[in-house]
């Protein structure tokens, strides 16, 4: 496997590698725009229901559990049987649970639509960003894995444009219809141009496994292969827990999640609140949206200069710093007055430490874990992020409900990132 991949990784990018990096990060965006079109939809589902800020608090919440129980139990499946099926079921997931998200009757079948699109948010995630890297030759790898990050803020930018100006003709409905058919579109894509990469044929050695590598290969302009590596027996059987904290990985993997967990609490509070908080100060609901789309946009400028800029810094002063930078950005914005220009500053503040976070902290995930169990290292990792992400906004509607401002709820919530910036500086690659 070590001369495929070492093979693979000093030769330029083939065109065929280059879209399926392009497809991963069109996935990304799909990403992007699911997580957040209950943000969108959420002034109009609450006054269309009529339920406080505690009860929209659960809504919000739902999703995040959805995507934990897809981290944790779906996602490692792309380790035993690819992570190209894994990210075709999670399609599947997404498309159907956006469909009758639109047709619902009640916040109860809201939020049990919206636990089952995140079951499918929350596998696709954990085998993108490895699918990135492993696309991708050593050269361009920080590059890909930026394609694939900003991907998220893209889709939040361009869905929120359009979810911003559905929401000035038609109900919130709308907002879940549009998900739904970009599903469906990205599914057949990725049945058409998304193969599977030569890092688990080699291996798992699944069925056809050789015939499939030297498929690959030549697409990639490299002579074909007479034969499979060989590996040891322990790495074509079963991937399990286990293997990522053994030997010596415990301290690693339990470095990575904490991280990843405490900047998850910050993240999906400021990503689920912002558009409500800003219609609590008076403004449209479709001036809400935009305002999350400005920081989706100022999100993508910063993770490209992070792909374009970022290689000759360590990730680690990297990724705490902007880390540290959304802590500082989430109580600013907490703090910023009704003005119009004042909003919209802070909320591009938000999204270049967010967007730019995320993908300094996805980067360095990928980096903890073989490539033998990394669909399960970065299921793991990312799961107790969502169990985190799950609980935040339902406890920051709690904090809202027992009178607390948005000023003193934004200090008390930035404190994860905070945390997670300080712990960052002590990771290391794998």
């Amino acid at each position: 496997m070590n001369d495929v991949q070492k093979m693979l990784d000093e030769i330029p990018m083939s065109k065929n590698q280059t879209v399926a990096v392009i497809i991963i990060g069109l996935l990304s965006a799909l990403d992007g725009y699911d997580v957040l079109a209950m943000t969108f939809a959420a002034p109009g589902v609450g006054t269309e229901f009529g339920i406080g800020k505690a009860a929209l608090g659960i809504a919000l919440s739902s999703g995040l559990a959805g995507m934990a129980l897809g981290s944790f139990f779906m996602a490692p499946l792309g380790d035993r049987f690819g992570k190209r099926a894994i990210v075709l079921a999670s399609l599947v997931f997404m498309g159907v649970g956006m469909l009758m998200s639109a047709f619902v009757t009640s916040v109860i079948e809201l939020s049990a639509w919206r636990i089952f699109t995140g079951i499918g948010i929350g596998a696709l995630v954990p085998v993108i960003a490895p699918l990135a890297a492993e696309f991708s030759n050593a050269r361009r790898r920080r590059l890909a894995m930026a394609v694939m990050s900003f991907g998220y803020p893209v889709g939040g930018t361009i869905g929120g444009f359009a979810a911003a100006a559905l929401l000035q003709y038609y109900s919130w409905h709308s907002v879940f219809l549009l998900g739904a058919a970009m599903s469906a579109l990205l599914l057949l894509a990725a049945l058409a141009w998304l193969p599977e990469p030569p890092a688990f044929l080699i291996a798992k050695q699944p069925a056809n496994a050789l015939e499939r590598l030297n498929t690959y290969l030549r697409r990639c302009g490299v002579n074909p292969v007479s034969t499979l590596p060989d590996v040891e027996r322990s790495e074509t059987g079963k991937t399990s827990y286990r293997q990522i904290f053994a030997d010596g990985h415990w301290r690693s993997t339990l470095l990575i999640t904490a991280v990843n967990l405490l900047f998850i609490l910050s993240v999906y509070y400021i990503l689920s609140w912002m558009p409500q908080l800003v219609a609590d100060l008076g403004h449209t609901a479709s001036f809400a949206t935009l305002t999350s789309a400005l920081a989706c946009s100022a999100g993508v400028a910063a993770c490209i200069a992070f792909g374009l800029f970022g290689t000759g810094i360590p990730l680690r002063w990297l990724a705490a710093t902007q880390m540290i930078g959304l802590a500082v950005a989430i109580v600013a914005f907490g703090l910023a007055s009704q003005g119009t220009v004042v909003l919209l500053l802070m909320a591009a503040a938000v999204g270049i430490f967010l967007y730019s976070g995320i993908l300094g902290l996805y980067s360095a995930i990928v980096e903890s874990f073989s490539p033998r169990f990394r669909s399960t290292g970065v299921g793991f990792v990312m799961g107790c992020g969502r169990v985190g992400g799950a609980i935040t906004p339902a406890l920051a509607g709690w904090l809202f409900e027992i009178g607390m401002s948005r000023d003193i709820v934004s200090i008390i919530m930035s404190l994860g990132a905070l945390a997670a910036g300080i712990l960052m500086i002590s990771w290391r690659q794998q």
